[in-house]
């Protein structure tokens, strides 16, 4: 982002203050960042890093209601411990499918729970060992969930139940080849990987009862959500007691179903093989249905031990030298900014562009995969993100995307909806650190023109409450080498 000599104050720095602090500087032509724009006077470039001090926090408890995946398992991890993960679900009816009613000699043939899975958190060489229970009441969609919410289940269904999650299945492909008036047809087998787990609830004793009891409910041609309830309130999938070593990430949509299998004779005296489905609730539904994952992350053992109560803190001289950032876990890392008092009110430089850099731990996402972006939270001196009244909406405060809105509209550091995320630039093998432009920014911190309370710090964390993505993502920064570096250009 490039300004005009005259029109480029938009914060300053003091060279005096630049030595006091003993920051690490360097030149770079104006060409190449830029600078050299026609009608302008020569200026010289240059950066300085200035210091950053960081710290992890544990901000809990973590919002999973309705969110894209339901995470179930267990898993163990030197760094952060334990951490267990069980979801709770409701049913729903889809009153469009083909129900029973039709038929007469009905006979229930077969149901069967699908459970499509795309995250898996440790190995897979081992099966997700669940246990299956019913709720004692369906939850509330008036009803608060997050990650530390508990509901009472009722009927165990089904304990120890080993689900694969390295299974493959052959796919047959039809491959047509030849020339037009001549082709020829090839029925290829492929083996691709089977990422669902079914649960045929007819081969154990608890389940089959309740198969029948849902089928014999539903099948007077009037089915309803009432009905349903009353004979299975809802679903707890839970990891086995023995079970350590993985977390599965269940997908959120229609294809997380039971469906029933049938034979029934038609009016015209057929004999008609059938199914219909219910969906357990999930986030693209129409019909109301309430759903979320509870997540506890035992630390104890660890170096994050210390981290015993929500919003506290732990520096980097107790965790080895580096923080911490999780979805799932409400870890995050603080950071503050040093010596931004000393880069206020001084004309002879001028800041062009302000960095974020944020170095992670080489190759330390065997077990949990780099989140695929930071998001920047600004908290007061406890830790709470400060918020901002916009008409009627109370929205968190965060660093916002600079550039026009999609109506051209130009983006301010007061607005709530294009909060800027920090990525790890294109080309890193291996990946190395994420970036973000925090220039204007700084420019409204430094101006004080946040309209309110100025922060204290920025917590840098892997999730966006907004969108309401649910996985295990972790990355491990390096506290010590996190700076800003500013890019400024001394006036001539």
């Amino acid at each position: 982002m490039n300004w005009p000599t005259s029109a480029s104050r938009l914060a300053s720095v003091s060279l005096f203050a630049v030595s006091l602090l003993g920051l690490a500087t360097g030149c770079e032509k104006a060409s190449d960042l830029g600078l050299e724009l026609p009608g302008t006077s020569p200026i010289t470039a240059s950066y300085l890093d200035l210091p950053v001090t960081a710290s992890t926090v544990r901000q809990q408890p973590v919002e999973t209601v309705k969110a894209d995946h339901i995470l179930v398992g267990r898993v163990r991890d030197s760094f952060v411990g334990t951490t267990e993960a069980s979801g709770f679900l409701n049913l729903l009816v889809i009153s469009s499918d083909t129900v029973p009613s039709t038929f007469t000699a009905l006979r229930l043939d077969s149901a069967v729970i699908s459970l499509p899975f795309d995250q898996i958190y440790g190995s897979a060489a081992q099966p997700l060992r669940l246990d299956l229970k019913d709720l004692q009441q369906p939850l509330d969609e008036r009803a608060v969930y997050n990650s530390a919410s508990t509901v009472a289940t009722g009927t165990s269904l089904l304990t120890n139940f080993e689900a694969p999650l390295n299974r493959n299945r052959l796919v047959k492909q039809r491959v047509a080849s030849g020339n037009s008036g001549d082709t020829t047809t090839t029925v290829t087998t492929t083996l691709v990987p089977d990422r669902v787990v079914r649960i045929r609830m007819q081969k154990y004793p608890a389940t089959s009862t309740l198969a029948n009891s849902v089928f014999t409910a539903l099948k007077d041609g009037t089915p309803s959500q009432s009905k349903l309830d009353a004979v299975w309130k809802g679903l707890a999938l839970q990891p086995s007691a023995g079970h350590l070593g993985s977390i599965a990430g269940f997908t959120s949509n229609t294809s997380a179903n039971v469906r029933f299998y049938y034979t029934g004779t038609s009016a015209t005296g057929k004999v008609r093989t059938r199914q219909y489905r219910l969906l357990l609730a999930h986030g693209l539904s129409t019909v109301p249905g309430k759903y979320f994952t509870q997540v506890n992350t035992d630390l104890s053992g660890t170096a994050l031990a210390g981290l015993t109560t929500p919003q506290s803190t732990l520096p980097p001289s107790a965790t080895n030298g580096f923080t911490y950032a999780q979805e799932g876990t409400g870890l995050a890392t603080r950071i503050e900014f040093q010596g931004l008092d000393n880069l206020r009110n001084n004309a002879e430089l001028a800041i062009n562009r302000a960095e974020l850099l944020i170095p992670v731990k080489q190759f330390s996402n065997g077990l949990f995969s780099y989140p695929n972006g930071l998001y920047l939270y600004e908290v007061n001196s406890a830790n709470q993100v400060l918020t901002r009244t916009v008409g009627a909406t109370v929205a968190e405060r965060m660093v916002q995307q600079e550039g026009l809105d999609r109506n051209g509209a130009r983006l301010t550091p007061t607005r709530t909806d294009f909060p800027v995320v920090a990525s790890i630039p294109a080309g890193q093998d291996p990946v190395q650190y994420y970036s973000v432009s925090i220039t204007e920014y700084l420019q409204a911190y430094l101006q004080n023109r946040l309209d309110g309370e100025l922060p204290s710090g920025l917590i840098l964390s892997p999730v966006l409450r907004a969108n309401l993505s649910l996985g295990l993502s972790r990355a491990q920064l390096d506290a010590n080498n996190i700076k800003l570096r500013v890019y400024y250009s001394k006036l001539r």
